[in-house]
């Protein structure tokens, strides 16, 4: 099985103002759980990301996925911002 994009090749995450999530949180499990579930910087699966994914300065991060997920955004202060299913 290979590695799908969840769901652009370089999201961009926005806070509640719309403003982009610098340093913000994306963490990835495995759907209804609070089992950690891999991603990768790649659609080879040949490098992971980090868990939680770190956004950057723009708010911004690649993220390859395969299967379904649950996702949890939060900012940088680790408030949650949206807990939900996504899947590659």
């Amino acid at each position: 099985m290979t590695a799908t994009l969840l769901p652009n090749a370089r999201q961009q995450f926005v806070d509640l103002n719309c403003n982009p999530l610098v340093g913000g949180f994306v963490y990835f499990y495995q759907a209804g759980t609070l089992i950690p579930k891999d991603t990768w910087q790649d659609a080879a699966q040949t490098t992971l990301n980090t868990n939680p994914v770190v956004l950057d300065s723009r708010g911004q991060a690649t993220i390859y996925g395969s299967g379904t997920y649950r996702q949890v955004l939060q900012d940088s202060r680790g408030n949650t911002i949206w807990d939900g299913a996504t899947a590659g």
